[in-house]
C-alpha cells in the first residue's frame, strides 16, 4: 500500500507539470519519473523480500561475543562457507554490476550532468535483485553452518577488520600478540576470497 501511495504522489505531481507545461515536459518529466518511480517499487518489493528471507535463518539464540574479540578456527570455517556459498551464486555478476555502473557514472561526468531520476531508480533496482539473489545464498549457507545473523555479523565484522592485516604475509611487531593479529593469522590463507566477496559487508551481509 505504502508502495503504490509513493507511485501514485509522484506520477500526481508529475501529471501536474504536464498539464501546466504541455505535452513537452512528458518526456522531460514525466516519462522518466513514471520508469523511476516504477523501478523504485519493485526496489522496495524486493527490499521486503530480503527482510522476509532473513526470518528463515534458524538459529535465532542471542549472541554474546567473546570479551577478547578473537576469533577461532571454527567460527573462522563457518565464516568461509558463507563466503563460499556467496561467492558461487553471484559468480562474476556483481564485478559485472560494478563495471556497469562505473560506465555510467564516467558517461554522466563527461556530459556534464548528474544521475538523473531514472539513472538512480533503476540502477538501485538491479542492485536489489542482486541482493535478493545473495540473501537467499546466504541464509542456506548460515543454516547449514547452524550461525545466527548475529553472530555471522560478528564474525565478519572481526574478519574484515583484520583483512588489511591477513594481505600481509607477516605480522608487523608493534601488532604481534594483538587480537587483531591472531585473527588475520587464522584467516591469511581466505584471504583472496575474503577480499573477493568484501562487497557483501558494505551490503549489510
Amino acid at each position: 500500500m505504502k508502495n503504490g501511495k509513493l507511485l501514485g504522489g509522484c506520477l500526481a505531481v508529475a501529471l501536474v507539470l504536464l498539464v501546466a507545461g504541455g505535452g513537452a515536459l512528458y518526456w522531460i518529466v514525466l516519462r522518466p519519473l513514471w520508469q523511476g518511480a516504477s523501478a523504485l517499487v519493485d526496489s522496495a518489493q524486493q527490499w521486503q523480500q530480503v527482510a522476509q528471507l532473513e526470518q528463515q535463518v534458524s538459529n535465532r539464540e542471542p549472541f554474546r561475543a567473546p570479551a577478547d574479540g578473537r576469533l577461532d578456527s571454527a567460527r573462522v570455517a563457518a565464516l568461509v562457507a558463507v563466503q563460499q556459498a556467496l561467492s558461487a551464486r553471484l559468480g562474476d555478476r556483481w564485478q559485472e554490476l560494478e563495471a556497469k555502473y562505473a560506465e555510467l557514472k564516467s558517461e554522466q561526468q563527461r556530459d556534464g550532468r548528474e544521475p538523473g531520476v531514472q539513472d538512480m531508480f533503476v540502477a538501485y533496482a538491479d542492485i536489489a535483485a542482486l541482493i535478493v539473489e545473495a540473501k537467499r545464498a546466504q541464509v542456506e549457507a548460515l543454516n547449514a553452518q547452524g550461525l545466527s545473523l548475529e553472530e555471522y555479523r560478528w564474525i565478519r565484522a572481526q574478519a574484515f577488520a583484520a583483512l588489511g592485516l591477513a594481505a600481509q604475509d607477516a605480522t608487523p611487531p608493534a601488532l604481534a600478540g594483538s587480537e587483531m593479529a591472531a585473527n588475520a593469522e587464522l584467516l591469511r590463507p581466505h584471504r583472496e576470497l575474503l577480499a573477493k566477496t568484501a562487497a557483501s559487508a558494505w551490503l549489510g551481509f
